[in-house]
């Protein structure tokens, strides 16, 4: 049985242990930030507020408030420490890998999370008003829009969280042309379905009563697709 150089087989409870003091490791930073962040919640999460939607922000419970800030302060913490996250995970497992995997690892990863926040970017600055703009032209036709805090700070963070996942579109190309999951001529040739299932799945993503947000999606999705095959050359 072929094992890697210089690793060495342990006991069950010292993988569980090590595991346990490196996610400690990642827990601490994160708590902290979080309380850090708290602190100044209210002035960020107003501004915000103020670039992405148009209304005032209400709340329906006095512990919504606070809620909110908690939950805007965990998320921003999350996102500085995943980097930390994700070191301590290949730390724990690189001793298992090979040197092409932990090469593979290596490059992928920082890829992976310069793409993510690309998205995330993209749909905070430019998906996440015109969603709300929309939205909000829409309903005062009929209704007075009055948004609730907590639950606009969701919506938010879905979109955003979901354009980050989206951007990871082209790590999956490439990865499944590379193991010979797909050919190049294959989606190629299927240019139309595809150009087709990405406007599907744009306006589903962009759920707002326009269909300029979901154009955005779907045009966002083909640039990436059309990147993917020529960076598969």
């Amino acid at each position: 049985m072929n094992t890697v150089p210089g690793d060495e087989e342990q006991p069950l409870v010292e993988h569980i242990t090590e595991l346990r003091s490196r996610m400690m490791f990642v827990a601490v930073p994160i708590i902290v930030i979080t309380l850090v962040v708290f602190s100044f919640s209210g002035g960020l999460l107003r501004a915000m507020w103020n670039s992405t939607v148009t209304v005032p922000m209400y709340i329906y419970s006095p512990l919504e408030l606070i809620t909110t800030e908690l939950t805007f302060s965990l998320v921003v913490a999350l996102f500085i420490g995943i980097p930390l996250m994700v070191y301590e995970l290949f730390m724990f497992v690189g001793k298992g890998l090979y040197m092409n995997e932990k090469m593979f690892f290596i490059r992928i990863v920082p890829v992976s999370f310069f793409l993510f926040f690309a998205g995330a970017a993209l749909a905070y600055f430019i998906v996440v008003p015109i969603v709300f703009n929309s939205a909000m032209f829409y309903s005062m036709d009929v209704a007075v829009p009055q948004n609730r805090a907590l639950q606009t700070f969701y919506s938010i963070m879905t979109l955003v969280v979901s354009f980050g996942i989206l951007f990871q579109f082209p790590l999956l190309i490439l990865s499944a042309l590379k193991m010979k999951l797909l050919k190049r001529e294959t989606l190629r040739g299927q240019r139309k379905i595809i150009y087709g299932a990405f406007l599907a799945v744009a306006l589903l993503l962009s759920a707002g009563p326009d269909l300029l947000s979901g154009l955005i999606v779907t045009a966002l999705l083909v640039i990436l697709f059309e990147a993917s095959l020529m960076v598969s050359r």
